[in-house]
């Protein structure tokens, strides 16, 4: 090797060593990155729970440097559960630094990412749309929409526009849940899940709190449902779906119940509980996470998959409780969403 070949190797080589001790201090730029979060919907505790933890003098490192500043506060208009909070949360954010702004457009002027907390649904697409218009990352809370078609806009639309959205109900991130789904049990033959399951009559019977129970079992189970069939009474429902390996997975929702969410894995490896439920901390890292690296932690697939198995649920209701096909209720829901984007 002659002297110049060598120069040029050592030059190569240098870099190369520069750019992995380098590696470190990138990742950590990354976990330190400061970030103006916007929240919009100040009608559910979780507007207050999520600023509680993000806004702390305290808070720690995972969740440093990503405050909320800026508010909008609507929200549902006509829930009365949801409107009533409204005053008291306004207030509420203001006293932990927040400002409140009579606009999304004007809130996503001033803000890095959002968080769309409005507890309720259906407005979830028009606010979304500015957002994603907007180029910021989303957090959506429960549930992603009012509708199936409208939670298919939503996502059709992010992947659209390159923007990443992230939902999420807080009992995906339960100990049981999470330690399953990174393989604690080996392979999941069948899941039981529970929660309570309250009804709003202007959405989809388990999109308002069932989701809860029906996100645990997912988290267990992934994305791959089949079929779903559902059988009420006043008091509760049982919605079991089939996936497409033939595993099954069981959701127990019962009305007025205030005993808490949980149910039971069955595994090659043994049998867990999915409990316990461990607050909004954990989810609130993760979406933390999210912000800072842009890439979403549950793929669309498997959110939108939870919303067509509750959808299906409702469809096997009007039908009688006959078997209702998860490719049948999302076909149907695309065609409706590509129409709503379109308008």
């Amino acid at each position: 090797m002659n002297r110049r070949q060598l120069f040029t190797s050592a030059i190569s080589t240098a870099v190369l060593v520069a750019s992995f001790c380098s590696l470190p201090m990138l990742a950590q730029a990354e976990d330190t990155k400061s970030f103006r979060v916007g929240m919009i919907g100040l009608d559910t505790s979780h507007s207050i729970a999520f600023t509680k933890l993000l806004n702390d003098e305290d808070a720690p490192a995972e969740l440093s440097n990503c405050k909320v500043t800026v508010a909008y506060p609507w929200g549902s208009r006509d829930i009365e559960s949801s409107t009533s909070r409204i005053p008291a949360y306004t207030e509420q954010v203001k006293e932990m630094g927040v400002r409140v702004v009579d606009s999304i457009d004007e809130l996503l002027k001033e803000v890095d990412v959002v968080l769309l907390e409005t507890n309720d649904g259906r407005p979830h697409l028009e606010q979304a749309l500015q957002v994603i218009k907007a180029g910021k990352p989303l957090f959506i809370d429960k549930p992603v929409a009012g509708s199936l078609a409208d939670a298919v806009a939503i996502y059709k639309a992010a992947a659209d526009n390159n923007v990443p959205v992230f939902s999420s109900s807080s009992l995906r991130y339960s100990k049981g849940a999470q330690e399953v789904r990174g393989g604690s049990i080996g392979k999941v033959h069948a899941c039981f899940s529970y929660s309570p399951c309250h009804l709003e009559k202007t959405h989809p019977d388990l999109f308002w709190y069932g989701i809860h129970g029906v996100e645990a079992l997912f988290t267990a189970l992934g994305a791959g449902c089949e079929s779903v069939v559902r059988s009420s009474t006043e008091d509760s429902e049982i919605v079991t779906g089939t996936w497409t390996d033939g595993r099954v997975g069981t959701f127990q929702g019962i009305r007025n119940y205030k005993g808490g969410y949980g149910g039971t894995v069955f595994g090659e490896k043994g049998t867990v509980e999915l409990g316990p439920y461990q607050g909004y901390g954990p989810l609130v890292v993760d979406i933390v996470k999210f912000f800072r690296s842009g890439k979403t932690p549950v793929a669309a697939e498997e959110t939108l998959q939870i919303y067509a198995f509750m959808e299906a649920a409702d469809e096997s209701k009007r039908q009688g409780g006959v078997p209702v096909k998860i490719a049948d209720v999302m076909n149907k829901a695309t065609k409706q969403a590509e129409a709503k984007l379109k308008n």
